[in-house]
């Protein structure tokens, strides 16, 4: 398969994937009520919350990103970056797994919660990603 339906295809699942994780927060919040009794009436955060229901839509988010760039550019880059999320996404997803549900956050000596290592990963994830792109686009940029 061509890698430009490759990243279509993907970028068409992660939308819809996105499209339904906010239609299932939306419907949550807004018609069982929780949005106003548990933001104090505070809608613009209510709807930053849930915009970005957990660690499945903010790798999706990353990902899609990312994914914007490569269908403009070699099919080199985007196969150097494809192989680089295939082994990071199930490595990490395992990490988070294992770490808990716990709310310790950062805090030294208490270890991490899944949603404190959500954003970190997410975080090295785009970082490496940006990295490994910039290098092969200018190490392919003459061929």
């Amino acid at each position: 398969m061509n890698y430009k339906k490759q990243i279509r295809l993907v970028l068409f699942c992660i939308f819809l994937l996105l499209v339904f994780l906010s239609a299932h927060s939306m419907q949550y919040f807004f018609l069982e009520g929780e949005c106003f009794s548990g933001f104090g009436g505070h809608i613009g955060e209510c709807l930053l919350f849930a915009l970005l229901p957990g660690s499945v839509s903010l790798f999706s988010f990353v990902i899609f990103i990312f994914l914007l760039p490569l269908y403009f550019l070699k099919e080199g880059v985007y196969l150097a970056w494809r192989k680089f999320g295939l082994w990071y996404l199930p490595i990490v997803a395992v990490l988070i797994l294992l770490a808990g549900g716990g709310s310790n956050g950062f805090n030294p000596g208490y270890g991490f919660d899944s949603e404190s290592l959500t954003f970190f990963f997410s975080g090295l994830f785009a970082l490496i990603s940006l990295i490994l792109i910039v290098s092969k686009s200018i190490k392919l940029k003459g061929k």
